[in-house]
């Protein structure tokens, strides 16, 4: 996909989360009148797992006559990084929510150099990206309001964003995700606070990446969780 391309889709993605959660402000606050809380919102730890490039081989190749030879081979990774998660999600119903969510984590690239033709050492090369992730979700809640233990599935997209270090690179793409989680609440009423924890699938096209199509990579994450 062109850079034009994967722009444009990013930017309907993030366009299409907006909408998605401003109108559906009014029903929540409508629909949840009376009946509990309104909104819940949520902060704390995220983990993103990491991703491979595989090896690669420098291989030079002479003008003609004899055949090439391998420079030196290639090894890099994203390593997995934990960051920062804060959602804010508007109850529909009891067991209907939309959410909206920001994900900030700072992954390192690493490049391993090996095998050098001309007996270099061995060399390492790191580099930590800032990765934002604006999202939006809908969650089902199983079973009705009140209870303490509430298992829950969710399915979104959103708006992913990259920066290289000092800025010197933005690259952008899209993201979609799905899992599930379980959320404790302390206490009861509409005013009321507990924990979260969420596993899921977070598959990416687009940002900082060598290779074309999608990468699916583990997410999992935990947080503190106001409901109003």
């Amino acid at each position: 996909m062109s850079a034009v391309g994967l722009k444009a889709r990013a930017a309907g993605v993030a366009f299409s989360v907006l909408v998605l959660a401003v109108a559906v402000t009014p029903a929540a606050a409508q629909s949840a009148a009376g009946r509990g809380s309104r909104l819940e919102v949520s902060a704390g730890g995220v983990l993103v797992g990491g991703y491979e490039f595989g090896e690669k081989v420098a291989e030079l190749t002479p003008n003609s006559g004899s055949s090439g030879f391998d420079l030196f081979t290639t090894e890099s990774e994203v390593r997995q990084a934990f960051g920062g998660v804060a959602r804010i999600g508007f109850l529909v119903t009891p067991n209907l929510v939309v959410e909206g969510g920001l994900r900030f984590t700072r992954p390192v690239y690493e490049l391993r150099a090996s095998g050098d033709a001309e007996d270099a050492p061995d060399t390492t090369i790191e580099e930590t990206l800032s990765q934002y992730l604006f999202d939006g979700s809908v969650v089902w809640n199983f079973g009705g309001a009140g209870r303490q233990f509430v298992p829950f599935v969710y399915g979104g997209a959103g708006y992913l964003r990259e920066l290289h270090e000092e800025d010197a690179l933005v690259e952008e793409g899209v993201e979609y995700h799905a899992g599930g989680g379980l959320k404790w609440w302390f206490g009861q009423g509409s005013r009321r606070f507990g924990a979260r924890g969420d596993v899921g699938i977070s598959v990416r096209d687009g940002g900082f990446d060598f290779d074309e199509g999608a990468r699916l990579v583990p997410v999992v994450s935990g947080a503190l969780v106001f409901a109003f």
